[in-house]
């Protein structure tokens, strides 16, 4: 949060930090006081992600219906208040299904759990993102092909899904399966292969993945999920890589 003036500096519209850092659910309202000042944040705050940490189990035989859900409208409540209208579904920790456990059981308590946080999510007027996670670093969902999955068979309009180019690419997942996610793509994150670097660092090819996202008439933001290590170098770097690649994926037939 300290590095806002940066980003407002080099011409980005939006921040999208945790839910942990700014909501700040796992605190009771009595200590919960954070408050938005106009001059403190220049930029959109339209967005959280890492809705869910992973001591609040979503699949498993530790899985609580009703802990989560408590816990998702503390989220809510404060977002509402706050402006954020998406919150992104990663949530590894929380989601990761544990060894021996019955993945057919996993996939349905996850589904059941997701259509209840997606109905309590539309009373607060926020959409919440399913994103994938490649196999490193979670043990379900972990293609952009099973969020979209998950997110028919949730069928609620406040449950969308958030294409991570970064996952997709450590997944070896086409581009054209942005085309088979249609209305249910809601938002994208962004990092290179290799080692999530910022867009231009190792100068990865996001040009096919763009071109999906026109071709779906995408008209959402797209977030820096990477690693930085020169923020000075690498934020105008990676703003002028994604304009000119998305302007090339515009070029192509």
């Amino acid at each position: 949060m300290d590095k806002i003036p940066l980003v407002e500096k080099f011409g980005y519209a939006f921040i999208q930090p945790t839910v942990s850092e700014i909501l700040q659910p796992q605190k009771p309202d009595s200590l919960y006081d954070f408050k938005l000042k106009d001059a403190d944040f220049p930029l959109d705050m339209l967005v959280c992600n890492v809705f869910i940490p992973g001591s609040v189990k979503t699949t498993g035989p530790d899985a609580d219906e009703q802990k989560i859900l408590d816990y998702a409208l503390r989220v809510y409540e404060r977002a509402q208040k706050l402006n954020i209208r998406l919150i992104v579904f990663g949530s590894g920790a929380s989601r990761n299904i544990p060894e021996g456990f019955d993945k057919d059981v996993a996939r349905k308590q996850f589904i059941a759990i997701s259509k209840k946080l997606a109905a309590l999510a539309a009373q607060y007027n926020i959409v919440l993102s399913l994103e994938s996670q490649n196999k490193e670093e979670c043990n379900f969902i972990n293609t952009l092909e099973e969020s979209i999955l998950i997110a028919k068979e949730v069928d609620h309009p406040n449950f969308r899904v958030t294409v991570d180019i970064y996952h997709m690419m450590r997944e070896n997942e086409p581009p054209s399966n942005i085309l088979a996610g249609g209305k249910y793509i809601y938002h994208c994150d962004i990092g290179e292969k290799e080692t999530r670097s910022a867009p231009g660092v190792k100068g990865d090819d996001f040009v096919p993945y763009f071109r999906a996202f026109q071709q779906i008439g995408y008209q959402g933001m797209i977030a820096l999920e990477c690693r930085f290590t020169d923020l000075e170098t690498e934020l105008p770097l990676a703003k002028e890589t994604i304009i000119k690649q998305w302007e090339l994926a515009k070029n192509q037939k």
